[in-house]
């Protein structure tokens, strides 16, 4: 799948004769994206949403480049043919918007703390089987970090009140 520098992007968005897409979830694309993108998240993929693109070139985005890949791969299953992947998401893009509330990566990383104090508290009361916890941790990160999708951050963006932050 082809790749588009963001500046070619925007000057074919500004000129309508592409889209910019944006495969994050809600929660993640309301605290920082591309002006004039549109959000349509991987994980309610439906080719309907991209029906009204089929006659523009799409180009998608996402945080760190899979999700995006991953629709285009589907895109082009699909039988759409003008699809390609942004070269810098949203990992190099630091733009944020001021949101209320905290950030998906404060959230993120306070649920790792509690996590690890709860295992600090059952661990010294004696429950060896709190063990489990870091144990799940450290694979889970270790895990993510090799296929560069963290699932706990998609689904604290997927939470009730991120889902419409303004």
């Amino acid at each position: 799948m082809d790749r588009i520098s963001n500046h070619e992007a925007q000057s074919q968005l500004i000129n309508k004769t592409a889209v910019i897409i944006d495969v994050r979830e809600p929660g993640e694309f309301i605290e920082y994206h591309i002006p004039g993108a549109l959000n349509i998240p991987s994980s309610n993929y439906q080719k309907s949403f991209f029906s009204s693109f089929e006659n523009i070139n799409i180009y998608l985005v996402c945080q760190s480049g899979n999700r995006a890949t991953g629709v285009g791969s589907q895109l082009i299953a699909d039988g759409f043919s003008k699809v390609k992947i942004l070269e810098n998401h949203m990992d190099s893009i630091q733009q944020p918007v001021q949101i209320k509330g905290w950030s998906i990566d404060r959230q993120f990383r306070m649920t790792l703390g509690l996590l690890l104090a709860i295992f600090l508290i059952l661990y010294s009361f004696g429950i060896n089987n709190a063990l489990v916890i870091p144990i799940i941790l450290c694979v889970g990160l270790i895990f993510t970090s090799i296929i560069d999708r963290c699932f706990m951050r998609m689904g604290i963006a997927r939470l009730p009140w991120n889902k419409n932050r303004q």
